[in-house]
């Protein structure tokens, strides 16, 4: 059977729409407009012969010839774009080491596969991935001891440091599966069940006492941990609540089946994971190395959690370089 003479831009287009579910959201993130993103998918749809996109339901919704050709083509192209990314990277690493810091949210997953793909791709060069807090990055940067840094963006940073995006993580509320209540009612301390902080030390920590203080909100000041994996962990143990991410709820997914997470009934607010560098850094394999992460956090991370919590959708999405959903 011979292939279909298709562009990238019409495989493209397919899955982002069967990604994201809306015409609209695929035409933002591809920066087309939706008349030329439905154009794609029809071209698609007649190539094939079949069609892929039940338009008559609402929400629309793939048919099962569409959830195939979704997983197929969306396993091809994630494997291009991984080897093009690569192919950057390893025409561009010609340094004789490189020295990375990451925060622990990505330490058993992301990090170990950048890990393998710099490794192989730097055979003759010190390469050095350590773990890092968010608040310690920009210090580290500036000092030398890092050439990239992982890290949640402050709102702070230095005008001169160069910033890749990588994904947008939206605050929750976390709380025992097991208490029948809401998630208005435990902002309003009933039941009286602790509030569980991060250290206000950490990035994270002051994001969160800010929102709580711009909605005159003030739990008692008895528990502080360093870590979401704590956190969850008394949370599943039925003693507190708390305001975390999905990225932390994931690296202590051992604690998931004990834990309810909630839309905050606040205004939505969020974090933003990037690549940050030292300016004299080289921009190209900066990128490079920025999109070899947003396809592993993309695997990694985002699509098994919205595939326990779709409501988190459009919100915990991956960010491309110019910061909107990639």
């Amino acid at each position: 059977m011979s292939l279909p003479r298709l562009s990238l831009q019409v495989l493209d287009a397919f899955e982002q729409v069967a990604r994201l579910g809306s015409m609209k959201r695929a035409a933002e993130a591809m920066g087309l407009s939706i008349s030329s993103v439905s154009h794609h998918v029809a071209r698609l749809e007649e190539a094939l012969g079949v069609t892929l996109i039940d338009r008559s339901a609402r929400p629309f919704a793939l048919t099962p010839e569409g959830r195939e050709a979704f997983r197929h083509l969306s396993a091809g192209l994630q494997h291009l774009r991984r080897a093009t990314s690569e192919t950057v990277v390893g025409g561009l690493l010609g340094a004789r080491s490189l020295r990375v810091g990451i925060v622990e949210d990505f330490e058993s997953g992301v990090a170990p596969e950048l890990a393998v793909t710099l490794a192989r791709r730097m055979p003759r060069a010190a390469l050095s991935i350590r773990t890092i807090l968010s608040h310690e990055a920009v210090g580290l940067l500036a000092r030398g001891a890092l050439d990239i840094a992982v890290a949640a963006e402050a709102a702070d940073l230095p005008p001169d440091l160069p910033v890749a995006p990588l994904v947008r993580d939206p605050f929750v509320l976390a709380m025992p599966r097991e208490v029948e209540t809401t998630p208005e009612d435990l902002l309003r301390g009933r039941p009286a069940l602790p509030f569980l902080r991060f250290n206000r030390d950490h990035l994270i920590g002051r994001q969160i006492e800010a929102q709580l203080t711009r909605n005159r909100i003030a739990p008692p000041d008895r528990y502080a941990f360093d870590s979401a994996h704590s956190i969850m962990a008394v949370i599943a143990g039925g003693a507190g609540w708390s305001i975390l991410t999905p990225l932390g709820c994931l690296r202590a997914s051992r604690y998931a089946a004990q834990v309810r997470l909630h839309r905050l009934p606040l205004a939505a607010f969020s974090r933003r994971i990037s690549l940050l560098a030292r300016p004299d850094f080289d921009p190209p394999v900066a990128e490079a190395i920025a999109m070899l992460l947003r396809q592993a956090i993309g695997r990694l991370v985002v699509a098994p959690v919205l595939a326990d919590h779709p409501w988190l959708a459009p919100d915990f999405t991956i960010l491309g370089p110019d910061g909107n959903p990639g």
